[in-house]
């Protein structure tokens, strides 16, 4: 008899371990889901040129915020195409005057650091040069010290190169692009604001191959 009784006791214990061991299944793979969710729909919108907008999931449903007025509907379409994605609520960012005025002020420093002394590259580099180095650290400076909500978009572009892949482009860009966004992260700007992007060679910048091969840098 007391054996029994001890193999009572053992049962629900059994259950109630393998009722956690499944929670916490579930839940690592909520989890998981959310994460790829997420990652996936944030890229779409950066593909899509869907400046600024946050994602967030809620199991398979997604909460798109701070999507620019204009492009709401283009938010929308674009996070509904996720695969994966069954739900889709979009939020337009608040209008902020000053918020703009500071946007301006900063984008204005930046224009005139990067006039003075593009970011360029060497063929087929995504390694900065020496002046490059000194303009990122100056406009890291100018980012660093601007209200902390403002993004940035840190913008990489190729040359037009006779037979080169389209892909190998898109590529590189995207190298140069994160090049220059580590960087300013390395001198202190807060990785979640900058957000490099490469564009291949589809936006020359007026026909000279030395300024093709440049990252732009842009406040959003």
């Amino acid at each position: 008899m007391s054996g029994d009784r001890g193999w009572l006791v053992l049962v629900p214990i059994a259950l109630l371990v393998t009722g956690a061991l499944a929670l916490a299944v579930t839940w690592v793979s909520v989890d998981h889901i959310e994460s790829d969710l997420a990652g996936r729909s944030s890229a779409a919108l950066r593909s899509a040129e869907v400046r600024g907008a946050e994602v967030t999931l809620d199991g398979r449903d997604a909460t798109v915020r701070e999507a620019p007025a204009d492009q709401v509907a283009t938010a929308y379409e674009v996070v509904a195409g996720v695969d994966g994605v069954r739900r889709v609520e979009v939020f337009a960012a608040q209008r902020d005057t000053r918020r703009d005025d500071a946007r301006d002020r900063l984008q204005q420093r930046l224009d005139e650091v990067l006039a003075r002394a593009p970011i360029t590259f060497d063929p087929f580099s995504d390694a900065l040069t020496p002046q490059a180095e000194r303009s990122v650290a100056a406009a890291a400076a100018f980012i660093d010290a601007a209200r902390g909500d403002l993004r940035i978009e840190v913008a990489g572009h190729t040359s037009k190169v006779p037979g080169v892949d389209p892909t190998a482009a898109k590529d590189l860009s995207d190298r140069r692009a994160q090049a220059v966004a580590d960087r300013l992260v390395a001198a202190g700007v807060a990785e979640q604001r900058v957000w490099p992007i490469g564009y291949g060679d589809s936006r020359p910048a007026g026909g000279d191959p030395n300024l093709d091969r440049r990252v732009e840098i842009t406040v959003r």
